[in-house]
């Protein structure tokens, strides 16, 4: 017995929450320190937490008699942490990367970037109308594959800078007591007394500190880690974002002091061919999260990005399987964040952030990296839901006055719920926002243009702020002060790209394997094992 009818009393933190009362049945894999996996259990989720987890053959306790059960045919896990992500972006397609790189100082200085990356986003996420249309479009995007907690959609709203607040979490501002929110640096670490004061301060003020570290595969992009030896900032708050360049010595060091590490394959592979070597990472003991970076050199979602992770895995003969790399996006990288006592495990007493993949049976573990994103049944988020099923999301609607938004993946029914009457996308679908997209995207110049005549008339008009919510951009290229410019990184709007296609919600899309050919740092291998779990 997993857990008896004591178990499904109201937890401490219950009545802080919110949300509705309902119970999912299905396979129900916990996550847990002992990694149970309980066949045809259920949950029951109330006021936005997981009240507990009953086996086959229990009965619900009496006060939940009455409650909606669903009936989810499927898996139940906890919903996915994505720890490193650039969201903004993901309305962009997949870049054909022209060449291998060396380090994240040199593709950003292309100009087939600037045209067909950096100069697009800046256009869209500076005007408010796309601007919003992006947070609709790469939130809806996130959970249709799964993910619950993601890096923040920074935005500017009447001049003032705040993250967004949507459908799901946001690991650098959570309002919550219970969930510590985590800082950020992503440009490299400048070699001044202030920016070094300014890291060990948000060290020793944050559980977790997200840093961009070592981000290639020359010599000298380890400078970066020496940097942080001598000025003694390793310490149990860093979590370094892809940590290519370090030696095997390099991980020891961060494994003795708690340190950790945000693994993105694909994006390795993509820009400079090459990925962490597993053996070091594991001989380490360098507890590691997975991210999928950004869709321009990235993939789509955590679904895609483990299928990846496990090749890699393969390729290698890495000493992981299947269960640590869904660790890896659940229960490790909740605890990598602080947050493990609440999220990335199913648990009596803790949020309701759950993800349901379609069947049964079989490695469960296995099970949800072969899933592809017309297999996700359901996404929780704090006990609401959110995405999922059609006719799970009617079942389960929170806003009786707004109907779930109907979407068609993989050929399956699907809906949202994103309504939230608090919200300044309160208005905003996500098929108008697609359109929005698509519209400005078809021509860009024309949608500069456009722009460019709006602010003039709003300014003449005295309009304070001419675009009240616009975008931060958090992955634009920042030379080092004493780097001599390059050519193309300045906004240059004659040189943006005329069209840019809107990037698909899914993997399996007709626009997306032309893309994935015309990769040039990426195996044949690779290639074909993407193709066969998508077709």
């Amino acid at each position: 017995m997993y857990m008896n009818n004591e178990g499904c009393k109201a937890s401490e933190f219950i009545d802080v929450d919110t949300g509705p009362t309902f119970v999912l049945r299905g396979s129900v894999v916990t996550m847990n320190d002992l990694n149970e996996v309980i066949e045809n259990g259920r949950v029951i989720v109330s006021l936005g937490k997981i009240v507990c987890i009953l086996e086959a053959g229990q009965s619900l306790p009496p006060e939940y008699n009455s409650v909606p059960e669903i009936l989810t045919g499927g898996t139940i896990y906890p919903g996915l942490l994505d720890l490193h992500n650039h969201f903004v972006y993901n309305v962009l397609p997949l870049w054909r990367v022209p060449e291998r790189y060396q380090n994240r100082t040199q593709w950003p200085k292309k100009r087939e970037y600037v045209s067909n990356i950096s100069l697009p986003i800046r256009a869209l996420a500076g005007y408010s109308r796309t601007a919003r249309a992006i947070v609709r479009y790469v939130e809806a995007k996130a959970l249709i594959g799964g993910t619950t907690t993601g890096q923040g959609i920074r935005t500017r709203v009447q001049g003032g800078i705040r993250l967004f607040h949507g459908a799901m979490r946001n690991v650098e501002e959570t309002n919550d007591y219970r969930l510590p929110e985590a800082g950020t640096l992503v440009q490299n670490l400048q070699n001044n007394s202030e920016a070094i004061n300014k890291f060990r301060r948000d060290l020793e003020t944050h559980t977790a500190f997200f840093y961009h570290l070592c981000e290639g595969v020359d010599t000298s992009t380890r400078h970066y880690f020496t940097q942080l030896i001598e000025n003694d900032l390793i310490r149990k708050s860093l979590v370094g974002i892809h940590a290519l360049a370090l030696k095997p010595e390099d991980f020891n060091t961060l494994a003795n002091q708690g340190a950790k590490v945000v693994w993105s394959p694909f994006s390795n592979l993509l820009l400079y061919g090459q990925t962490l070597d597993l053996a070091t990472l594991k001989e380490s003991g360098v507890r590691f999260s997975i991210g999928c970076d950004w869709s321009p050199t990235g993939s789509k979602n955590l679904l895609q990005e483990l299928k990846v992770a496990r090749h890699v895995v393969e390729n290698q003969g890495a000493a992981f399987n299947s269960r640590d790399l869904v660790r890896s996006v659940t229960a490790d990288a909740a605890a990598v964040t602080g947050w493990q006592q609440h999220l990335g495990v199913l648990k009596g007493g803790s949020m309701a952030d759950i993800l349901v993949i379609d069947g049964t049976g079989g490695d469960p573990y296995d099970r949800l990296i072969d899933a592809t994103e017309a297999d996700v049944n359901l996404v929780v988020v704090n006990g609401v839901a959110r995405y999922g099923n059609r006719d799970f999301m009617e079942m389960l609607n929170v806003v009786p006055e707004q109907a779930p938004e109907p979407l068609l993946v993989g050929g399956k029914k699907k809906a949202f719920q994103l309504f939230d009457p608090d919200s300044q996308l309160a208005d905003l679908t996500v098929r108008d926002a697609s359109e929005i997209l698509r519209d400005a995207m078809a021509d860009l110049p024309a949608f500069l243009s456009s722009v460019k005549d709006d602010n003039a008339r709003l300014i003449s008009l005295g309009v304070e702020h001419p675009q009240p919510f616009v975008l931060e951009l958090d992955n634009e290229y920042a030379p080092n002060p004493n780097e001599p410019s390059a050519p193309g990184v300045s906004a240059d709007w004659d040189n943006i790209a005329k069209s840019i296609d809107l990037d698909s919600f899914v993997v399996n899309s007709d626009n997306y394997w032309p893309l994935i050919e015309a990769q040039n740092n990426i195996s044949d291998e690779l290639r074909r094992v993407l193709k066969e779990a998508y077709q």
